[in-house]
């Protein structure tokens, strides 16, 4: 059993941050709530559809930007028209409208994952479930996006759940950490981040977050 004892409730336009050791059933969790994988007990959606960002981007190099995110529209049976009218949409509402004709493998990855984050949402959710979308960034770009992803987040009122193992990522972007002890994952304490939305560069000079960052790096070492 990867997970047991996890029982959360997640408040509309709230975002939740998942931290816990490698390998502990974080991804699992958001599995569960996708349903791909078997489970007990119970999840409770209360929306229609969920956004999704893999560890990996998933994105198509040989379609341009538009179609990547259009696609998800063109599966539900969309014409094509429509689709790329909405794709258009969110393009812009990740400022990447400029490059909507232009072939995926032109961008970087800090475009792939505003990118992916488009096609995530395109379908109208405003749950979004992500699993360590900065992994495979840089430190200076992963703090570029985290502050876009706070804002995009903020502004578009999307709840979302994240796994990360970035003690300072979890801080930064939630409004609460979910913390996990090892396997089998189980739900050790749930720490309010007190600090106001959307999260700037200069809340890392924060006292409230240097603490709480802190806080968890002690609660970790000791268990």
């Amino acid at each position: 059993m990867a997970v047991e004892k996890i029982d959360l409730v997640v408040e509309k336009d709230e975002v939740i941050a998942i931290l816990g050791p490698s390998g502990c059933g974080k991804t699992t969790v958001l599995k569960a709530i996708l349903g791909l994988v078997p489970y007990m007990g119970k999840v409770q959606i209360f929306c229609e559809d969920l956004g999704y960002i893999p560890q990996t981007d998933s994105l198509f190099d040989w379609l341009n930007c538009l179609d990547n995110v259009a696609l998800p529209l063109l599966l539900k049976g969309f014409s094509k028209k429509v689709a790329r009218q909405r794709a258009g949409n969110y393009l812009e509402k990740v400022g990447l409208e400029e490059w909507a004709h232009r072939p995926v493998y032109q961008l970087s990855g800090g475009m792939r994952q505003r990118l992916s984050l488009a096609r995530a949402l395109v379908s109208g959710s405003k749950f979004l479930l992500a699993d360590e979308p900065f992994i495979s960034l840089d430190a200076q770009n992963r703090r570029k996006l985290q502050i876009y992803f706070s804002e995009f987040l903020e502004k578009e009122k999307i709840t979302t759940i994240f796994v990360t193992h970035s003690v300072e990522e979890a801080v930064f972007l939630a409004d609460r950490v979910v913390l996990l002890s090892s396997r089998p994952a189980k739900l050790v304490q749930i720490l309010p981040v007190q600090l106001p939305k959307p999260r700037r560069v200069e809340h890392l000079s924060d006292p409230k977050y240097q603490t709480l960052v802190a806080t968890i790096y002690e609660r970790i070492f000791q268990r």
